[in-house]
């Protein structure tokens, strides 16, 4: 199961694994025979594989999966070969799709499963604004909500910043600035640089159970800049600082930022950054 991978590192390559987003369960022969697999494959099963008479079952998928396996869905074959054990899935790590074989609401249908490569989990940007760290939501977001409602996830935020004492709590969304929308940093980056400092402005939240509703705060770029941290293997630290003052963008180091972060906002639960 490692040596594919082991083999590859050993030759100073870095991996590209890519990977099914969905969560997977195993469902008995009697379960399975419900749901609509017919007698056929319930033989096919019991005599491949005499150790482990199961399949496995869609159990949820990740927000913002397309296309593809569903919720409910009963995996029979990939690629051709029978899945009964964890290890059948294997065949994920490289391949861009995989050509399977399902039941679906009792009716067998073969589909093309698209894979999600592993790099797009991980979180290559954060921006620091007003005391509020922001980035896309991770992969822990995306197998725990049903929508993700933009890529401004709030994953910690300052003690005595202005996010603080505005309440914007770590798990919301930020949807939009002055009721502009912004579904991704690029958007609110742009946003809230057109706020002058010691401005009041209004932030559309969406908070992880799916409530609405919208902060007022206030901007102070002497205490809390912008700051936007980029993941750069050029840079020494392989991640690159960029500071905002009057909503322009000034590359470099500035001010080391203050170690006040609340440890009770930066244990937020698994769904936390």
């Amino acid at each position: 199961m490692l040596l594919p991978v082991l083999s590859q590192i050993q030759e100073g390559i870095v991996p590209k694994l890519r990977i099914l987003n969905v969560e997977i369960s195993t469902i008995q022969m009697s379960q399975a025979r419900l749901m609509g697999v017919s007698e056929e494959w319930i033989e096919r099963v019991e005599t491949e594989d005499p150790e482990r008479h199961q399949l496995f079952m869609v159990r949820k998928v990740d927000a913002g999966h397309q296309n593809g396996l569903q919720e409910g869905d009963v995996i029979l074959t990939m690629n051709g070969t029978l899945v009964t054990r964890i290890t059948d899935l294997d065949v994920m790590y490289t391949n861009n799709e995989l050509d399977t074989a399902i039941v679906r609401k009792r009716d067998e249908m073969h589909i093309m499963v698209p894979t999600v490569p592993t790099e797009e989990f991980e979180t290559d940007r954060a921006v620091i604004f007003c005391g509020a760290i922001l980035h896309r939501p991770h992969q822990a977001v995306r197998q725990q909500i049903s929508k993700v409602h933009s890529d401004i996830y709030i994953s910690a935020r300052m003690r005595g910043s202005p996010a603080y004492q505005y309440g914007l709590a770590p798990t919301n969304f930020i949807t939009a600035v002055n009721a502009v929308p912004t579904p991704d940093l690029d958007a609110f980056v742009r946003e809230v640089n057109k706020i002058p400092d010691n401005t009041y402005f209004r932030l559309k939240i969406m908070t992880f159970d799916n409530v609405p509703w919208v902060a007022t705060m206030k901007k102070n770029e002497h205490y809390f800049p912008m700051l936007e941290f980029v993941k750069d293997t050029e840079q020494e630290c392989h991640w690159r600082r960029v500071t905002y003052e009057n909503g322009q963008a000034r590359k470099g180091e500035a001010e080391l930022l203050p170690e006040v972060m609340d440890e009770g906002d930066m244990a937020v639960d698994e769904v936390g950054a």
